[in-house]
């Protein structure tokens, strides 16, 4: 059996070396990002492990059944950039890692909040713009503990970040299009999402992109919340309208942001090598906002979730290869 393992990062290769030799499997690495183009890398080898938010479309699918491919792991949780019906067509068989580590999405989330909430952006603002660095009233905060959290998605993440939030102290609501049972009192469903906009004082949010809530983040949701809401999304960069929340931002109709994923990720922001500029203006404008925090794509990133998505990855391909079914099949 081979395999190869797309988009490789530095710090996934000592987890992909020892699982290749503890399980003696030749597994081969590459940097390159899996496209139409590329995809010719893979002839020769049984299974593909890819990490990238940019689309999978019909094309590459179809390259791989050229090539004799029919399993692709994938090494994160979202599918909505995949052409899952392309995949069937051309008898690709796709796992993805639905659980490699919600608490680290989660504290990341919490660490935002906590971080806009102290309004830390202002005073780093006053030592590298002013190189100043003094006490100000400007930068009197709120306790997590006098502030109501809206969670929307109640997963694996969203169950974690309630729980942290709650251990701070905070009122926790919470909307899912599936609610769950609530055990201890722990927080509370709401029926509507217009109650977590105009109730909530942090809005965290933890759902997978889907065509019902592309953009469900506009100009009207803004005008429905608080205007010292604060908005963290470590979900997907979709749900959010980023002009619609520049302008939010810069209006006073929201406080502040937390933004790990954006809209049209490109391959330079997933590329731990390059080093290239920003060039986009929306990102150069959120940038430079004391009241915004934003980071690339990082949420995830921890010891345990590398490892994790690396094992899991590499374990679906295996159960493929060999014929099995693995528990992680995206259908």
């Amino acid at each position: 059996m081979k395999l190869i393992v797309y988009n490789v990062r530095d710090d996934e290769i000592p987890f992909v070396e020892k699982w290749g030799r503890d399980h003696q499997i030749e597994v081969t690495t590459t940097t390159t990002t899996l496209n139409t183009e590329t995809a010719a890398e893979a002839a020769g080898f049984d299974g593909v492990s890819c990490l990238q938010t940019i689309p999978y479309s019909k094309e590459l699918f179809a390259a791989l059944q050229r090539l004799g491919i029919h399993y692709l792991a994938l090494r994160n949780v979202g599918t909505d950039n995949i052409d899952i019906q392309a995949a069937k067509a051309n008898n690709v068989q796709i796992t993805n890692v639905p659980a490699y580590s919600p608490e680290s999405i989660a504290e990341f989330a919490v660490m935002m909040a906590l971080y806009l909430s102290r309004k830390v952006g202002y005073m780093q603002q006053q030592l590298q713009e002013q190189h100043e660095f003094h006490f100000s009233p400007a930068f009197m905060g709120r306790l997590i503990s006098e502030q109501t959290v809206g969670v929307i998605g109640t997963g694996r993440i969203g169950r974690h970040a309630i729980q942290l939030f709650r251990g701070l102290g905070a009122n926790v609501i919470a909307y899912d299009k599936y609610p769950q049972k609530v055990a201890g009192g722990a927080f509370k469903y709401v029926d509507h999402l217009e109650d977590i906009f105009k109730q909530s004082d942090i809005i965290s949010l933890h759902m997978p992109a889907t065509a019902d809530n592309f953009h469900l983040f506009d100009h009207e949701v803004f005008e429905e919340m608080k205007p010292n809401a604060i908005l963290i999304n470590t979900a997907r960069g979709t749900i959010v309208n980023t002009n619609d929340l520049i302008f939010a931002l810069e209006s006073g109709e929201i406080a502040a942001a937390g933004i790990d994923t954006l809209e049209d990720e490109s391959i330079d922001l997933q590329d731990s090598r390059s080093t290239k500029k920003i060039t986009d203006a929306d990102l150069i404008k959120l940038s430079m906002m004391p009241n915004v925090i934003l980071t690339p794509h990082s949420a995830f990133h921890t010891t345990e979730s590398v490892k994790n998505m690396v094992n899991i990855s590499l374990n679906n391909l295996k159960t493929m290869a060999e014929g099995g079914k693995p528990a992680d099949l995206v259908d």
